[in-house]
């Protein structure tokens, strides 16, 4: 908690600032004429290595610092060219071939070369690096073998470099989702010169290049400075292939787990836009001021995780009584009041076309009925339980209402404590916890950015969840080649999945930010990334 003071007290002064001494230039009028754009992101970011770097605050900086072979229109979800201008693929959909822009460099000048995209793919599928987001590549011909150390021989796997300026990627089978899955973080390139620098390894998880000088990176924009829990500013790389259509100078991340500091430095002018809004607030900017308002459709899930080691929570029967006990309607009508719907399953409706099962419905016969038979009837001899939430207004709302009703329908009593995002991510790491908040947006428009999440070893698990007959469900649907059978398929997995319960779902997003009437080129977000190349500032 006190790391974070100096960016509330900064957010707080400068409001105090603002109202007392009208004719000062704000942080926003001043970036509107010098073309600075000012962020508020949700938290601390945890690391601004692509290839380790764990929540949404990260990747929304990691965006702007790096490049995939392509990118996403964000509205559409259709590929565009990010460092390969084009590609092609193959006859029978198994082989992509990128064509590099050839003006193509990194942030220091160097040339970026395809070798440099073999490097970082490499990287992320080392196993001993311990990448969390690496399954995204398991459609690779023979990737997977090679992460999980079945293989050795990384010229086996489906990455070829025909020359300095194409990339080639081999699939197992063919995948349509695929190319989207090439914008996500784990599969930037690195420059292999950092990253092993001072005779580092490149799996080495403990080396600092992305905290020593200079910071090299192949995105619009470059490092200037990380300020622990003060800010992340981003400059204008001159080197960037498509410099020239970059609108912006420089970019400002402020970390803030606090919705309501950051709508204050909002209206103090000193952010253009918000990671989210108090839920105190939104009905007033709806009826007062609904230009500044944008309420985004957003692939996200919001859930609590169950530690399936713990001694009680090892019995689904418990973690199922949990979980048909929360009232969702009234979560997301009394509590959220942001467009949300109650979640049903694990994966939101419509990713890639898939229609997830009703699965999760509020049943308080059943989930009494299931506590008794776990051996604790009305919640007699369970001890209290312990639910881990971060320290932000919707975060805390959520866990009280959840801990009421499972004090009022089931007996059961929980303590709720708080952590900072970072921390909160280690616990899941190490299972260092009983229940848990859990918040995932999907990474690529498809249902396995979902599904794979809860396969046996899988790196953002976190809930100690491993089940052979599930892992077999999922992998069985993947090898389905008709795309109704592929969904039905996933249907069938993700059924299967909620009867164990793992995870208990609550809502399915929508979101809702503050965006000031400067920021042009501002586009809905299904996935939540933000093409920053495109925005511009007027004042």
């Amino acid at each position: 908690m006190l790391a974070r003071r100096p960016l509330l007290v900064c957010f707080a002064a400068a409001a105090l600032l603002a109202a007392g001494c009208a004719k000062r230039e704000t942080a926003v009028a001043r970036g509107n004429r010098d073309g600075t754009l000012h962020v508020g992101n949700g938290a601390e970011i945890q690391s601004l290595d692509p290839h380790l770097a764990g929540g949404a605050v990260d990747h929304n900086v990691l965006s702007a610092l790096f490049e995939g072979l392509v990118t996403l229109d964000e509205a559409t979800l259709q590929p565009r060219p990010g460092a390969a201008a084009r590609w092609e693929l193959s006859p029978d959909g198994r082989v992509y071939t990128f064509h590099l822009h050839r003006t193509g460099k990194w942030s220091n000048g160097d040339p970026l070369t395809a070798g440099d995209f073999l490097f970082g793919f490499r990287r992320a599928l080392t196993p001993a690096l311990g990448s969390e987001y690496k399954d995204a590549l398991y459609p690779v011909l023979n990737a997977e073998a090679f992460a999980k150390g079945k293989l050795a021989d990384f010229a086996a796997v489906g990455f070829r470099a025909p020359d300095d300026f194409t990339v080639e990627i081999t699939l197992e089978r063919p995948t349509p989702h695929f190319i989207t899955v090439l914008r996500a973080n784990v599969c930037f390139p690195v420059h292999p010169a950092s990253v092993q620098r001072d005779g580092a390894r490149p799996d080495d998880r403990s080396a600092k290049w992305t905290r020593t000088a200079p910071f090299v990176g192949n995105g619009p924009f470059r490092l200037r400075e990380w300020a622990d829990h003060r800010h992340v500013a981003l400059e204008k790389n001159p080197h960037y292939w498509d410099a020239a259509n970059v609108r912006l100078n420089a970019l400002y991340f402020y970390p803030s787990e606090s919705t309501q500091a950051q709508e204050l430095a909002f209206r103090a002018g000193q952010l253009h836009t918000t990671w989210d809004v108090p839920l105190s607030k939104v009905e007033a900017y709806r009826r007062e001021s609904p230009e500044l308002l944008r309420t985004e459709p957003y692939f996200e899930s919001y859930f609590f995780r169950f530690n399936t080691r713990h001694p009680q929570l090892r019995d689904p029967r418990l973690r199922r009584a949990l979980a048909l006990t929360i009232d969702r309607e009234a979560i997301v009508k009394n509590v959220l009041r942001g467009g949300q719907s109650a979640a049903t399953s694990l994966t939101p409706s419509g990713l890639g076309g898939y229609t997830p099962p009703a699965a999760v419905r509020t049943d308080l016969a059943a989930a009494k009925a299931l506590l008794a038979e776990a051996g604790y009837p009305e919640g007699k001899g369970l001890p209290v339980l312990d639910l881990v939430t971060i320290s932000s207004e919707i975060n805390q709302r959520i866990a009280e209402a959840v801990q009421q009703m499972w004090r009022r329908d089931l007996g059961v009593e929980v303590r709720i404590t708080q952590k900072e995002f970072k921390v909160l991510l280690d616990s899941l790491d190490t299972l260092d916890y009983t229940i848990a908040r859990g918040r995932w947006i999907a990474e690529y428009p498809d249902p396995l950015t979902y599904l794979t999440m809860f396969t046996t070893g899988n790196g953002v698990n976190g809930t100690g969840f491993a089940d052979p007959q599930y892992d077999a469900l999922l992998a069985a649907a993947q090898t389905e080649a008709a795309p109704a059978a592929r969904l039905a398929a996933f249907q069938r997995a993700e059924t299967y999945l909620m009867d164990q319960m793992p995870v208990a779902p609550v809502y399915w997003g929508s979101r809702t930010t503050l965006v000031a009437p400067s920021v042009r080129g501002w586009k809905l977000s299904p996935l939540g990334f933000r093409n920053y190349k495109d925005l511009r500032l007027e004042p």
